[in-house]
């Protein structure tokens, strides 16, 4: 389904979401720095689309229901509402181009010397911040829970996450 004010697709919605906040040891200068990212319920839904096409489209796609609390990676969109509430807690979480990879896309920047997070080191090892066992535990990740709807396009759902529904 469309978004009418931007005339942009997106393929996951949900009636709230989480932003997620943990820690994490920059690359570049080593220093401790939070990292952010966006997290949704188990009743969450996801557009799954059996073309190659990388655009979704309501007529070729279908809206499921994963039953799991998942962490997104790849945000390549999400509305207004939601980046002021991000913006809120952080400008270190922002739409950027990403060096490595090219393409644009919400990343973290170190809150000390700038530098681009990679988000492979947020979410594509075991032990990432936001990982299913993230170094610093479970415990460290904090749930900021917005009771507003939310919409994106995004590129990576991870689903051995911190149950988000307790």
């Amino acid at each position: 389904m469309p978004d009418s004010t931007h005339n942009i697709q997106f393929n996951v919605r949900a009636g709230r979401y989480f932003i997620v906040e943990s820690r994490m040891r920059c690359e570049q200068c080593k220093a401790l720095t939070a990292v952010f990212g966006f997290a949704l319920p188990a009743d969450y839904e996801s557009l799954y689309s059996d073309t190659d096409d990388d655009t979704p489209d309501d007529e070729c796609g279908t809206w499921e229901v994963p039953g799991f609390a998942a962490v997104l990676s790849y945000v390549d969109y999400i509305p207004e509402s939601v980046v002021d509430h991000v913006c809120s807690m952080t400008q270190n979480y922002r739409l950027d181009h990403n060096e490595a990879g090219g393409g644009s896309f919400w990343m973290n920047h170190c809150e000390h010397c700038g530098a681009q997070v990679e988000e492979e080191e947020l979410h594509g090892e075991l032990e990432s911040p936001f990982g299913p066992m993230p170094s610093e535990g479970l415990e460290a990740i904090r749930l900021h829970e917005v009771h507003e709807p939310f919409t994106a396009w995004v590129g990576g759902q991870s689903y051995d996450v911190k149950p988000m529904d307790s």
